[in-house]
């Protein structure tokens, strides 16, 4: 695996970008630990995630668009995110980071103990427990058809 843990919103993950086929995510982290195929929630397509559990992230492959990585999940204590590790930061810092790059809307949703702060324009979620960051997610832009905008 490289070490360039950089979260790019709508581009990629360090150098790996979206649109990556599994060859080169393989050449990037490495083989899987786990591979699991999931029925896409209200939509007939499925997703392939590759787990790397002890990198703390997962890739997306998207059947629909020949199985090239649509989305990125990581809770990697050092991934950052324009510059500042992303984990250290709280909920208001990283909300002042992504506005300082342009990124304006925010919506959040509570459930039990967890706060799942989104960014749809950034097409990005911050999940958050006890105020504590635990997950970022991110995947590649789409227009409002649902046509995928490749980096």
């Amino acid at each position: 695996m490289k070490e360039n843990l950089a979260i790019k919103p709508l581009i990629g993950f360090g150098d790996l970008k979206f649109g990556a086929t599994k060859k080169e995510v393989e050449e990037f982290f490495g083989s899987p630990q786990e591979v699991e195929t999931l029925d896409m929630e209200g939509e007939d397509g499925q997703v392939e995630v590759w787990s790397y559990w002890d990198q703390g992230h997962s890739v997306y492959f998207e059947k629909e668009l020949k199985d090239i990585c649509s989305n990125f999940e990581t809770d990697n204590e050092t991934a950052t995110l324009f510059g500042k590790e992303v984990f250290s930061l709280s909920k208001e810092e990283i909300v002042g980071l992504m506005k300082e790059q342009g990124y304006e809307t925010q919506e959040e949703e509570k459930e039990d103990e967890e706060l799942i702060l989104f960014f749809p324009d950034a097409h990005m979620q911050f999940v958050f427990e006890n105020d504590d960051l635990i997950l970022v997610s991110w995947a590649v832009a789409m227009d409002d058809n649902e046509k995928v905008l490749w980096p």
